[in-house]
C-alpha cells in the first residue's frame, strides 16, 4: 500500500449499505482507499461477545486478508440500525395481528412484546458500549452512526416493510444518483434535515430521547464531515 494512501474500513450489517454508500464514501475519502466489511446479520443482539472486542477482531481479519499494518488504517467506521431500540418499553405494544414486528413513528406492534423489549435492550447496551469506543488497539480511530429506523427510513423516506429486492434496487438507485459525487451527497442530507444533533455526541443522545429512534434520523452526515477532516 502507497505511503500516501491508507484504509478507512466500514463495518455495515447488510448488503444494503454497502451498496448504496460505497461509491459516494470512495469520494469522500479519496486519495485513501475504502473497504466495507458486511457482517451479514445482527451483530449487537446475535453476540454475547464484548462489542469493542468484536470490532477489533473484524479489523484483525481484514489486516490478514489485504496484509495491513496498523498504521495503513486510516480509520474503522461502523453504520447500524437503531431499530428502534431506544424507546421505553411501554411503546412496544402487543398485537397478535401485528407478527413478530411492524414499525411505526409512534410505536413497535409485535406478537411477543417481551422478546422485543429484551432485545432492545441488548441492542441499547451493545450500541452505547460502541458509541463511547473512540479508539481501537493499534489507535486506530472509531466511530459509529446509525439510521433509525434504518436504511430504507432513514435515506429513503420509506415508512414501511421493505422486501429484499426491492432494498437492493433502491441502494443502487441511490448509489447511482450520488455516485462520486460527495457534494451532492451532502446536500441531500442538509435538504432532508435528517441529523437531529449538531455533532457526533449530540446527535447520538437525541436519537436516545422518547421515541425518536423510531423517527427518520440518521448521523451519518458526521462521516462526511470527518472525511474532510
Amino acid at each position: 500500500m502507497s505511503e500516501r494512501r491508507k484504509l478507512v474500513i466500514f463495518i455495515t450489517e447488510g448488503k444494503s449499505e454497502e451498496n448504496a454508500l460505497c461509491s459516494v464514501m470512495k469520494c469522500l475519502f479519496s486519495p485513501d482507499e475504502v473497504i466495507f466489511h458486511v457482517i451479514n446479520g445482527d451483530m449487537m443482539t446475535k453476540s454475547n461477545k464484548n462489542m469493542v472486542s468484536l470490532v477489533n477482531m473484524i479489523v484483525q481479519e481484514e489486516s490478514r486478508r489485504y496484509g495491513l499494518q496498523r498504521s495503513d488504517i486510516r480509520a474503522v467506521i461502523q453504520i447500524t440500525d437503531t431499530d428502534g431500540c431506544f424507546i421505553p418499553d411501554e411503546y412496544v405494544v402487543e398485537d397478535s395481528t401485528a407478527g413478530h414486528i411492524k414499525y411505526s413513528e409512534k410505536c413497535i406492534r409485535t406478537a411477543y412484546p417481551d422478546s422485543i423489549r429484551h432485545r432492545n435492550a441488548k441492542r441499547k447496551r451493545s450500541m452505547l458500549s460502541l458509541v463511547s469506543c473512540s479508539v481501537l488497539k493499534g489507535k486506530i480511530p472509531y466511530s459509529i452512526y446509525y439510521f433509525s429506523r434504518n436504511i430504507e427510513h432513514a435515506l429513503y423516506g420509506i415508512d414501511g416493510d421493505v422486501n429484499d429486492s426491492r432494498k437492493t434496487d433502491l441502494a443502487f438507485e441511490f448509489s447511482d444518483r450520488f455516485s462520486y459525487n460527495g457534494n451532492a451527497f451532502i446536500r441531500y442530507l442538509e435538504d432532508e434535515d435528517i441529523c437531529p444533533g449538531d455533532d457526533y455526541r449530540s446527535s447520538w443522545d437525541a436519537v436516545q430521547r422518547g421515541r425518536e429512534s423510531l423517527s427518520r434520523h440518521s448521523n451519518i452526515i458526521m462521516i462526511a464531515r470527518q472525511a474532510m477532516d
